[in-house]
C-alpha cells in the first residue's frame, strides 16, 4: 500500500518530494521520483499540462534534528541585531559550530 499523496499541482508546494517519477504523454521521464521541487519544476510542470503528483509523505525529524534546529533559532535569535555584519560572522560561525559538538 503506497502512503504517497496524490495531489493536484495547484496544492504542491516548493520543498515536496516526489514519490513518483513524473512521465509526459510518451512516456517519457520529465522528473524522477525523490526530486525535491523547486518553483522551477512547478511552473514547468503547469507548462506541460501536468495536473496531479504523487508526493511523498514528509518525514518527521529526529530529535537531534529537532534539537539542531531549535539551537540554530536560539543562536540566530542572539545574533539576530549584527548576523549580517561581516564582522560578526567569525563568532556567529564559532558559536555556532560549538553548539554543534555540545549536541553530540
Amino acid at each position: 500500500m503506497s502512503t504517497a499523496l496524490d495531489l493536484p499541482l495547484a496544492d504542491v508546494q516548493p520543498g515536496m518530494t516526489l514519490a513518483d517519477a513524473v512521465m509526459d504523454r510518451h512516456d517519457q521521464v520529465l522528473l524522477p521520483a525523490g526530486v525535491v521541487l523547486t518553483d522551477s519544476h512547478l511552473d514547468a510542470l503547469r507548462r506541460r499540462g501536468i495536473a496531479r503528483l504523487a508526493i511523498a509523505p514528509p518525514t518527521p525529524p529526529d530529535d537531534l534534528t529537532r534539537r539542531r534546529e531549535a539551537m540554530r533559532a536560539r543562536v540566530m535569535h542572539i545574533f539576530r541585531h549584527t548576523a549580517d555584519d561581516p564582522a560578526a560572522q567569525p563568532l556567529l560561525h564559532a558559536v555556532l559550530a560549538f553548539r554543534e559538538e555540545q549536541l553530540k
